[in-house]
């Protein structure tokens, strides 16, 4: 078996992919939505301590702009991550 983590022992990674092939379909996606949630997070994190005098609107901004492509931003969100100021949409 190819490593897939080069900091993970072929042994526990053997054990992982068979606890993961054991699991149901609802205990993956439960994984799954649960390891967004800790990416999220994890960002949201970053973006506090890159921008700490940020409001909570400009950091759910900064937030999605991170997510998704800047045009989406743009598109469904009204403002350019690219921008100085992500907390105004823009005209």
């Amino acid at each position: 078996m190819k490593p897939v983590s080069l900091d993970t022992p072929p042994e526990v990674q053997r054990i992982h992919f068979e606890l993961l092939g054991r699991a149901s379909a609802g205990q993956k996606l439960r994984s799954t939505f649960d390891l967004i949630q800790t990416l999220r997070r994890l960002t949201l994190a970053d973006l506090r301590r890159q921008f700490q005098h940020a409001s909570d609107d400009e950091l759910r901004n900064r937030l999605i702009a991170r997510l998704l492509p800047r045009e989406d931003v743009i598109r469904a969100y009204g403002f350019d991550p690219e921008s100085n100021d992500s907390r105004k949409p823009q005209s």
